[in-house]
Parts: C-alpha cells; sequence; structure tokens
C-alpha cells in the first residue's frame, strides 16, 4: 500500500480560500478517478499548512489515476484557473511551496 501526501503553504489570511480550493481539487479527483483524496490542515508545528493525502495499491496504480485525473476536462480547467491566479497573486497557496511525500507499508 503507497500513502501519498502533498503539502502545501496556504497563502497568509487565505486559509478558508485554500480549503475550498483544496475540496474543490478532491471532488474533481474523485469524480475523475474514483479515488477519494482527504484535505487536512497542520494544528501544531509550522501553521498554515494544508494537506492532502490518498492511498494507492501501488506506485503503478498511482501513476494511472494520476494521468487519470490530470486529463479530465474540470482538472485542467481549474489548473487554468490557478495559474491565472498566480500569475496575479491572487492564489489560495504560495507558489512553489508543494511538497509530495510517497510512504509505503513495513
Amino acid at each position: 500500500m503507497i500513502h501519498f501526501r502533498r503539502t502545501v503553504q496556504i497563502a497568509p489570511g487565505r486559509q478558508a480560500d485554500a480549503v475550498a480550493r483544496a475540496h474543490e481539487w478532491a471532488a474533481i479527483h474523485k469524480k475523475a478517478t474514483g479515488v477519494d483524496v482527504r484535505v487536512s490542515v497542520v494544528t501544531t508545528g509550522t501553521l498554515g499548512r494544508l494537506c492532502w493525502s490518498a492511498d494507492f495499491e501501488s506506485m503503478g496504480a498511482h501513476e494511472v489515476i494520476g494521468a487519470k485525473a490530470n486529463a479530465h476536462p474540470d482538472w485542467i480547467a481549474l489548473g487554468v484557473k490557478q495559474s491565472q491566479e498566480a500569475q496575479h497573486g491572487t492564489q489560495p497557496f504560495v507558489p512553489n511551496t508543494a511538497h509530495d511525500e510517497y510512504w509505503r507499508d513495513a
């Protein structure tokens, strides 16, 4: 079992917007692939971070599912919207702060 985690820094004063956007991404992922993605915010340590997480049978399954999500029209449209927000400095996440981790059962 592979446990995927992506964390990102939330832009100052934008936590509600970031959580809403994260749930938007998660809903599209579920619609496109059938895989549930959880959205969490940190409560200790470095505050202002958000995490998406999901479990996959294998890295191969993760890659296939990721490709399926990336090809979905709603995913593409939301990506375009987020790119435009990045250009205007209005996106709810701090650019270039995404960090991915892959864990496996031991």
